[in-house]
């Protein structure tokens, strides 16, 4: 099928063409855990029609002088499109996964997407079936992060469970917070992953559509956990904020898990919510609450850890499918300790419970979390400044005002969180791209 930009009229209605709104994230995949292998495609745009629209792609091989020419169709990773949601559901881009079922598979070179006169070309990763025993936690885009305290907590809680690498998709911080991530950065721990502005449409388009940084919820926080569990190389993962840490009733997270979901149909197993709250307060830089959290008598969405060989599509709160059918979520015999920033221990109801950040030595622990402290801010730890948070709240508040007003914190935030502090922004440049 060939086209000429002169007569892009003739296009099939189709095909995504030049006049859709649409941005792809650089890397298309080779997903070899399914069989046959699936080449996946993940993008920001407006509602498609998941069994008509779809991408006319070039797959390239090495060695092959001429591409293979496929349809690749789609659907939004949510499930619904518009979300059903309220927040999310007026926004105009939404995350979308298009994949298509391959023949040949070794030595895929790129990716070229054609939307008539035009083109988008991907870079190309291959996934495979995870061996290498550990957890992988997957950070939702971190932006205008202030909170270094809660970092240094769920690093070295969630590795005294058994998790050995973080990937963090990062937008913006203070500079305190850069220097923390930095720090475990410098450690192999954690690798960092830009997650800057989305960029601009082409600009025959662009002012027919709305920006994508204005209308996109959170930072399209779905499309950054779901390009994650791609990434992960260990054999279970989750996707878990900086201020939650799931635990088991015994033992250390990794020992558990291993043991669910080896030779069973378990792929991903469930926690329920347990807010929590320390006395003293971390965000004095004092550690010493963490030994004894205090459970707050209120409710909130569960959190999930899974088998990273047979995930395939991530919700929030729950997996939503997996690589083979017979596999299934149960339910977890621990709890998800979740740190809900604001919560006074003084004024809410509170419960016992037997849960507890680290399997064992709390007292060292803590006394490492200190000194690591000390060690990132070389003796003259930062004081905690709640001005950059709750600036942040209300203006999240704010858009929820407006009513039927899609909250993307991202471009419609900027402004407020500008003037409150200088914040370190991720410019990496082609992490998205629109063609021209």
């Amino acid at each position: 099928m060939q086209y000429s930009v002169n007569f892009e009229e003739s296009i099939l209605d189709d095909q995504i063409n030049s006049t859709f709104p649409i941005t792809f994230y650089h890397n298309a995949y080779v997903d070899y855990r399914f069989t046959p292998p699936r080449l996946r495609i993940f993008s920001l745009n407006q509602c498609i029609k998941s069994d008509k629209n779809f991408l006319l792609v070039d797959i390239f091989y090495e060695g092959v002088s001429e591409p293979t020419q496929v349809k690749v169709f789609g659907e939004p990773l949510e499930g619904a499109c518009p979300s059903t949601y309220g927040p999310a559901k007026p926004c105009f881009y939404v995350a979308h996964t298009f994949f298509t079922d391959l023949i040949r598979t070794g030595g895929m070179t790129k990716v070229l997407i054609h939307m008539g006169s035009r083109k988008v070309t991907l870079s190309v990763k291959e996934i495979n079936k995870r061996f290498e025993k550990g957890i992988t936690l997957c950070l939702q885009p971190v932006y205008y992060y202030s909170q270094w305290q809660n970092i240094v907590l769920y690093i070295e809680a969630w590795r005294a469970q058994g998790a050995t690498r973080f990937i963090v998709f990062y937008h913006s911080s203070t500079k305190d917070t850069k220097k923390v991530l930095d720090y475990y950065r410098g450690l192999g721990i954690i690798e960092i992953r830009s997650w800057p502005s989305f960029g601009s449409l082409p600009l025959e388009i662009a002012d027919k559509h709305p920006k994508i940084d204005d209308s996109v919820f959170i930072f399209s926080y779905f499309l950054a956990m779901n390009i994650c569990i791609l990434d992960i190389k260990t054999t279970i993962g989750s996707i878990a904020d900086f201020d939650e840490v799931m635990v088991p009733i015994n033992g250390t997270m990794l020992d558990y898990a291993t043991r669910e979901m080896t030779g069973t149909n378990v792929g991903a197993l469930s926690f329920g919510n347990n807010y929590v709250a320390m006395e003293p307060t971390i965000y004095s830089s004092d550690f010493s609450g963490v030994s004894k959290p205090i459970f707050i008598s209120k409710g909130g969405p569960s959190k999930y850890i899974f088998n990273a060989s047979v995930i395939d599509l991530a919700q929030v709160h729950w997996a939503k499918s997996f690589t083979d059918s017979s596999k299934k979520s149960k339910g977890g015999d621990g709890a998800l300790l979740h740190m809900r920033y604001g919560f006074d221990p003084s004024k809410e109801k509170t419960l016992n419970k037997p849960f507890r950040y680290f399997p064992d030595n709390q007292k060292e622990h803590i006394r490492n979390m200190q000194d690591t402290a000390n060690k990132i801010f070389n003796g003259s730890v930062p004081t905690f400044n709640s001005n950059f948070i709750d600036t942040l709240n209300d203006c999240v508040k704010q858009i929820n005002k407006r009513g039927n007003t899609c909250r993307s914190t991202g471009g419609m935030c900027k402004k407020e969180m500008d003037k409150v502090n200088e914040w370190v922004y991720d410019r990496t440049e082609r992490i998205f791209l629109s063609g021209a």
